[in-house]
């Protein structure tokens, strides 16, 4: 009996010690979430962002112009990307004319949203959003890497609002299946984003994220200035785990929403691509397979228009944002020439941008 009893009281106090750990852990994990739910928001407080928002489509959209002149310049971000993306750009750009850039739901400083998040959504948002802002039409409308194809359904549903439109290293809607390897990569990605959700809300809401200092952004060659604070006050956010990364499941969709464009006719295209000979060593051995094929698509598209070149900027990867910001902005400033009157562009070529 004397044996027994010993051995409850054991199980008690063994019992009683894993309870106190767990509610020590707990208590810990709610100071912690609080000082990083805190941190954002003090964060979002000292570093508000620029422009302005707008209810669109029951959608809180960000947007920010600046400048003034006609046609306006509208641009639209990469996947995953937020309206700063654009940072190197729209500053020497709104010298010329007006300049838009924005977020679409769930990037930068746009809430997240609900429902589908095809292009033929993120089109429609975008055309209220115009309107709501009272950007003049017809524009030219840019757009990097996946947001090329979000282009290319504007265009397609909005014809007449176009003046002229810009594919900086734009995905083609035949890229899931041309490019080696793609289609592959591409479900892994869905998987991974799925399976990785959880655990990043986890890291975010607990404030482990903020502890371990993954919620800074130090000054670099392409971040300065107050956008070190900015992209720091857009990190870690409770509310937005994970929710820039929305648009990948609908990507494969969107591409065959795109592909209807068959022809912009006499609207005038400008096509920016990077060097593949840029740090093409560094690439993995699917990479390399890739640029050829990548290269070939970025010629194809002048086909769309009959007033089309393409400038290929040398020592640029695919973020031609950062790596050469001088050619996008010279380029779209000879596209906003010419659509005043101005000197005629090479249409039919392809040059380098030394």
């Amino acid at each position: 009996m004397m044996s027994a009893t010993r051995s409850e009281v054991n199980v008690r106090r063994v019992s009683k010690m894993i309870g106190a750990a767990i509610l020590c852990v707990a208590f810990v994990s709610l100071i912690m979430a609080g000082w990083s739910f805190l941190a954002a928001w003090r964060q979002h407080r000292d570093n508000p962002p620029p422009g302005e928002f707008f209810e669109v489509n029951g959608k809180r959209l960000h947007i920010e112009c600046s400048g003034e002149g006609s046609p306006a310049v509208v641009l639209e971000a990469a996947a995953s990307a937020p309206w700063s993306e654009w940072r190197l750009i729209q500053p020497q750009l709104s010298q010329v004319t007006r300049v838009c850039s924005y977020d679409r739901p769930g990037h930068g400083w746009s809430p997240p949203g609900n429902g589908t998040r095809d292009a033929e959504a993120i089109v429609r948002d975008l055309h209220g959003l115009l309107d709501a802002a009272g950007v003049g039409r017809p524009f030219v409308l840019a757009g990097h890497s996946a947001g090329g194809l979000y282009v290319r359904e504007y265009a397609l549903e909005y014809s007449t609002e176009i003046a002229g439109v810009v594919l900086i290293e734009a995905s083609s809607p035949h890229q899931i299946d041309e490019l080696p390897g793609f289609r592959d990569s591409y479900e892994e990605d869905k998987r991974d984003a799925r399976d990785d959700l959880w655990k990043d809300r986890v890291r975010v809401w607990t404030g482990w994220e903020r502890l371990m200092g993954h919620c800074s952004v130090s000054p670099s060659a392409t971040i300065q200035g107050t956008w070190v604070a900015q992209y720091a006050a857009m990190a870690c956010r409770p509310g937005y785990v994970d929710t820039d990364e929305i648009e990948l499941p609908y990507f494969e969709m969107s591409s065959q929403e795109s592909s209807r464009l068959q022809s912009l006719g006499k609207v005038p295209l400008l096509v920016i691509s990077r060097d593949v000979s840029f740090h093409a060593s560094e690439q993995s051995p699917r990479g390399r397979d890739q640029l050829p094929v990548w290269d070939r698509e970025q010629e194809q598209e002048k086909a769309l228009s009959e007033r089309s070149w393409r400038v290929v900027a040398e020592h640029s990867g695919h973020m031609v944002n950062n790596d050469r910001p001088d050619v996008i902005v010279r380029e779209v400033t000879r596209l906003v020439t010419y659509l005043r009157g101005g000197e005629v562009p090479p249409f039919g070529s392809t040059t380098q941008a030394r």
